[in-house]
């Protein structure tokens, strides 16, 4: 709908009650008029913002993956962070209406419409957005026809696509009944092709309470079946990073910490989406400041628990200090990546609690700012997981480069683009408001509303909040402090210097292979050049694997002046020679602990070496992952077998014309519309 349309809309309502007061089926239905300039505007310039995107990704299969970035000091970049935030935003949208319909929350009702589309655009921009990740699209179809069962990727794949299912029949369902309810309602504005569409939909749905009663049960098992579905994509996905190795990435926490963050953005885009349709289309009668004061709770609910995560993710590392994962966090907290963490943590966890926190930004603008904050902010963090542990170097220790390069930055302003883009496109086909929905619940909301808004002014009390909102920030403080603290406190304590040995002992050292075993001998004196009459001599092995050092082999006593070690012998611990050719073995003596050890080194051609490979002795539980590819193949089929059935139950129930309801066309007034039999 154009501004100037919204405009009329709002100020008709505003010098008429009655335009403020039509019911959900007249405004679905104004809401599919002719649209207007501005929003042909909007579609225009999303869609040369996609259409930018799909020829960067053009320029990406021409040149390769080092147009988008890419080289050897990051394999993973802004792509897998694109992917993760795409389909962590639709967790909210689809888990918010199924959580609020599980609960009977009947204010969700204006909502789930909204929510449950901008689930549906989200994933499927997500997962389109796998394709440009993976290079070669040729991959995608070898990934199907080629499945490697041991490698998180595929069961990412099998995952997003399971719950991609799963968001669109969430979403469909309840278009049967709507559909029926703008047929009946329809004054000439559906026009020929949605009236055949509907038509198509609803197609035998009379409102019988059976129809009602199936549909209801349908949505029911499928909210039930989105959340651990959508639980189970971004475990996986935590699980992809946990399963490579790279300092940081190996954590526990991850997983729910995914989830958490999934919800956070989630809801964060919801708040973003329903306000823009509001303003857009004129659904301020429907969707009112309390929705987005109570969306504002739960998104800062959500943001808590996620503040939270993450430094209980970041503490323990950078308390321990163990080398990579401290370059790692050292990197992200105090230095080059500091600037963007902190301001992702000012951005997207600060503000936007402080915003929900004071009752004088909790408003629908608070809101709509703190989510703003919220969206963008969550993928720069996506964004720090990804690239500060995948440009460690594990060899050096150091840090390499990835630069986000226009290709990277087209593609991934392309996806976020697509994602208004096809809600405005899918709500000029379907209705924007859940009619059944609001009809169903539109008197019990008119009795509470006088109790919610008394609720909702007790809660906005700035007397009871002000300290809350104090807590937080204190809270939000000591959360950094520690942060920055528990990195900056992680050293290294100087070695402790060993005594210098008085001068005196003397060592010498001599190796020869004898029946294709090496022995090393070392002879030792004292300082009147009498065989020394104890100490300890440590044996080793020099090697350039992983650079120059020496491997310990094993230490022998000191007897009658000599130390012998056998290489296969007892004091070797069985080892032997794995490379043929001059090899240098030390050794080193002290005489007592504390002293200076004396060190001498040797050479000795080595003419009979063994492989080094001894094959794996068997896991306890290694038949148990030979069968967990068939148990998952067992419950994912299960999943689609129990949606597919579902849906097709909702679509049966709809032809069966038992008992019809009377078409409504004015508001209900007296509980659901009447049945009477066919």
């Amino acid at each position: 709908m154009s501004a100037v349309t919204n405009a009329a809309v709002t100020n008709a309502a505003a010098t008429n009650p009655a335009a403020a007061t039509e019911t959900v089926r007249a405004t679905c239905l104004r809401a599919l008029r002719r649209p207007g300039t501005g929003w042909w505007t909007v579609v225009l310039v999303l869609s040369a913002v996609v259409a930018l995107g799909v020829y960067a990704w053009t320029v990406q299969l021409r040149q390769g993956m080092g147009a988008a970035g890419f080289n050897d000091q990051a394999f993973w970049a802004a792509d897998i962070a694109d992917v993760i935030a795409l389909i962590g935003v639709s967790y909210g949208g689809a888990v918010v209406s199924a959580v609020l319909r599980l609960t009977g929350a009947t204010w969700r009702a204006p909502l789930t419409r909204i929510a449950e589309g901008a689930a549906v655009c989200t994933v499927l921009v997500g997962m389109a957005l796998i394709v440009p990740h993976i290079g070669n699209p040729v991959r995608l179809y070898e990934l199907v026809t080629h499945p490697n069962t041991s490698a998180p990727v595929f069961w990412d794949f099998i995952a997003v696509s399971t719950y991609g299912f799963a968001s669109v029949a969430f979403f469909a369902m309840p278009l049967v009944p709507d559909s029926a309810a703008l047929l009946a309602a329809d004054d000439g504005r559906l026009g020929r092709f949605r009236t055949a569409l509907y038509r198509r939909i609803a197609r035998g749905w009379t409102g019988a309470p059976r129809q009602h009663h199936v549909l209801a049960k349908a949505l029911t098992l499928v909210s039930v079946m989105i959340i651990p579905l959508a639980v189970s994509v971004h475990s996986v996905l935590a699980w992809a990073f946990a399963t490579t190795s790279r300092p940081w990435w190996h954590e526990s926490i991850w997983a729910p910490q995914f989830v958490v963050a999934a919800l956070y953005s989630g809801v964060a885009l919801v708040i973003l989406v329903v306000a823009g349709f509001r303003s857009g289309y004129g659904l301020q009668q429907w969707i009112t400041p309390r929705h987005f004061v109570r969306l504002g709770f739960l998104m800062a609910a959500l943001g808590a628990g996620y503040v939270y995560f993450t430094f209980a993710d970041i503490l323990p590392g950078a308390y321990v200090g163990e080398n990579a994962v401290g370059t790692v966090l050292a990197d992200l907290l105090v230095g080059r990546m500091a600037g963007w963490f902190w301001l992702f943590v000012v951005g997207g966890a600060v503000i936007p609690l402080l915003l929900v926190a004071i009752p004088a930004t909790r408003t629908t603008a608070g809101m709509v700012v703190a989510a703003s904050f919220v969206v963008p902010m969550l993928w720069l963090k996506r964004y720090l997981m990804v690239v500060t542990p995948a440009n460690y170097d594990v060899v050096t220790g150091g840090h390499g480069a990835y630069h986000l390069t226009w290709v990277r930055a087209c593609i991934t302003l392309a996806a976020v683009a697509a994602v208004p883009l096809l809600l405005m496109l899918m709500f000029r086909v379907v209705p924007i408001l859940s009619v059944d929905e609001i009809e169903e619940v539109e008197l019990e909301e008119r009795r509470t509303l006088t109790q919610a808004l008394a609720a909702l002014r007790a809660a906005g009390d700035g007397r009871a909040t002000a300290p809350a909102a104090r807590t937080v920030g204190a809270g939000l403080a000591v959360l950094v402090l520690a942060g920055a603290f528990g990195v900056l406190g992680v050293g290294r304590a100087a070695p402790a210097q060993a005594a210098q040995a008085p001068k005196g002992p003397r060592i010498e050292l001599a190796g020869t292979q004898t029946d294709g075993l090496v022995h090393l001998t070392v002879s030792v004196k004292d300082a009147k050049g009498a065989p020394a009459a104890g100490g300890t001599v440590t044996f080793s092995v020099m090697t350039t694997v992983f650079g120059p050092r020496a491997v310990p082999l094993g230490s022998v006593p000191v007897t009658k002046g000599v130390a012998e070690m056998v290489l296969d012998g007892a004091h070797s611990g069985g080892y032997r020679p794995t490379q043929a050719g001059p090899t240098e073995f030390t050794a080193s003596y002290a005489a007592q602990v504390g002293d200076t050890p004396l060190e001498r080194s040797v050479d000795v051609d080595v003419t009979a070496a063994v492989s080094a490979y001894t094959p794996a002795a068997p896991k306890p539980l290694e038949g148990v992952g030979a069968v967990t590819p068939t148990v998952l193949f067992a419950v994912v089929g299960a999943v689609w077998v129990t949606l597919l059935t579902t849906v097709a139950r909702v679509l049966l129930v709809s032809r069966r014309r038992v008992v019809r309801r009377v078409p409504a066309t004015e508001p209900a007034t007296a509980g659901r519309p009447t049945t009477q039999s066919a």
